[in-house]
C-alpha cells in the first residue's frame, strides 16, 4: 500500500469515528435537555408545594442514561451542553433538600461534576429569594427569616471559592448571590418596619 493509500484509509477511519461521536453527542444533547426540563418542573413543583421526587428519580435515571451513551467518549462528560443539564439538576435537588431540611446528595450521588453542583448551588439563592418573598406575602415572617439564614449561609459558602473560570465559573454566581442577599435583607427589613407601623396605627385606633 502506498503512502497516500494508507493515509486515505486512516482519514476514512477518522471520519467513521467522528460520525459516531457526532451521533452520540446528539443523543446525549437530547438526554441533557430532558434533564433540564425535568429539573425546571421540579423547581416549579417545589414552589407549588408539590412533592417532586418522582421527577427527581426520572432525572437521575436520565443522568445514568446519558453516562451510558457517552461511555466511549468520556471527554463529552465535561462538555457545555451536559453541564447545563447537570447544573439544573443540582439546583432542583438542592432546593428540595434545603426546603425540606433534608441532607442533600453529594455530586457523586447525583452522578454529576462537582463544578456543576457548585454552580447549581449558586442558582438556589435566587429560588430561596422567591420563597422568602412568597412567605412575606403570606405573612409568615418566621419562615422568611429561616430561609434568609439559609440563603446567607449559601452565599457565604460560595464566597469561599476563588478559582479561575477555567476551573469553575463561580464569580458571576458570587456577585449575584451577594446582590440578592442584600436585596432580600432589605425586603425583610421593610416588611418588619411596615408591620410595626401597622401595629402602632392599630393601637392608636383602638385607643380612640
Amino acid at each position: 500500500m502506498s503512502d497516500m493509500e494508507a493515509l486515505s484509509t486512516i482519514v476514512k477511519d477518522i471520519g467513521v469515528v467522528l460520525e459516531d461521536k457526532d451521533t452520540v453527542r446528539e443523543l446525549a444533547l437530547k438526554s441533557s435537555r430532558t434533564i433540564e426540563r425535568l429539573s425546571r418542573q421540579m423547581i416549579q413543583e417545589i414552589h407549588n408545594g408539590v412533592d417532586p421526587r418522582e421527577k427527581l428519580n426520572e432525572a437521575l435515571q436520565e443522568v445514568s442514561k446519558v453516562k451510558s451513551i457517552i461511555e466511549d467518549y468520556p471527554e463529552l462528560y465535561n462538555s457545555g451542553f451536559l453541564r447545563n443539564g447537570f447544573q439544573e439538576l443540582a439546583e432542583a435537588h438542592l432546593l428540595l433538600a434545603i426546603s425540606k431540611n433534608e441532607e442533600p446528595f453529594t455530586p457523586k450521588e447525583l452522578d454529576i461534576t462537582p463544578s456543576s453542583y457548585l454552580i447549581g448551588l449558586g442558582d438556589v439563592v435566587g429560588e430561596l429569594r422567591r420563597m422568602i418573598l412568597d412567605s412575606l406575602i403570606e405573612g409568615d415572617i418566621e419562615h422568611a427569616k429561616l430561609l434568609m439564614d439559609k440563603m446567607e449561609g449559601i452565599k457565604d459558602m460560595l464566597m469561599e471559592f476563588d478559582f479561575p473560570n477555567a476551573i469553575v465559573p463561580i464569580k458571576p454566581k458570587q456577585d449575584i448571590a451577594r446582590d440578592l442577599v442584600e436585596k432580600t435583607r432589605g425586603d425583610i427589613a421593610t416588611y418588619l418596619t411596615n408591620q410595626r407601623l401597622r401595629k402602632k396605627m392599630d393601637d392608636l385606633m383602638d385607643s380612640l
